[in-house]
């Protein structure tokens, strides 16, 4: 499984079946998915870090992980909605 997805199923465990289901076909979710793992692997190292900017980098990485989590939950929550069409009425003779 491509890491960007196992990453986010860790973040959101209730959701896994549909992170896998939206996965499956949606490049464009798979590539936040990525974006989102890869802001988690970044915020570990600057965690780690000694580095003066350290805090401020910490800052800018849970930052852009709340961001890309909203965005993620956001996508699934819009797959969840079913659009409900009304037939047309019929005219009576």
């Amino acid at each position: 499984m491509d890491d960007g997805i196992a990453a986010v199923r860790l973040q959101f465990p209730d959701r896994a079946e549909a992170i896998d289901e939206r996965a499956s076909w949606d490049s464009i979710f798979c590539e936040i998915c990525r974006d989102f793992a890869e802001a988690e692997a970044e915020l570990a190292k600057w965690q780690a870090s000694s580095d003066p900017q350290r805090d401020e980098r910490c800052a800018e990485y849970r930052e852009l992980i709340a961001g890309l989590g909203k965005e993620i939950e956001d996508t699934l929550d819009k797959a969840k909605v079913v659009p409900l069409h009304h037939p047309p009425a019929q005219r009576s003779r």
